[in-house]
């Protein structure tokens, strides 16, 4: 009886996401401005690990 209750849970949740106003999931005017944002983040995120791993790196160099 639980696996009911939680599918229908589930199935209620997702219509509510589905009826939200797009404005509210996603908060750019075009497609194209969201995109854009997204891949400024990834290339953020990228940036970030290849300085860590370059600390890590030179870390490595001092020790021997």
């Amino acid at each position: 009886m639980e696996i009911i209750q939680t599918f229908t849970r589930g199935l209620i949740s997702v219509m509510k996401v589905l009826g939200a106003p797009l404005m509210y999931r996603y908060p750019y005017r075009t497609s194209a401005e969201g995109l854009h944002a997204d891949w400024m983040n990834i290339g953020k995120d990228i940036e970030s690990v290849m300085s860590k791993l370059q600390e890590h790196a030179d870390y490595g160099q001092r020790d021997e």
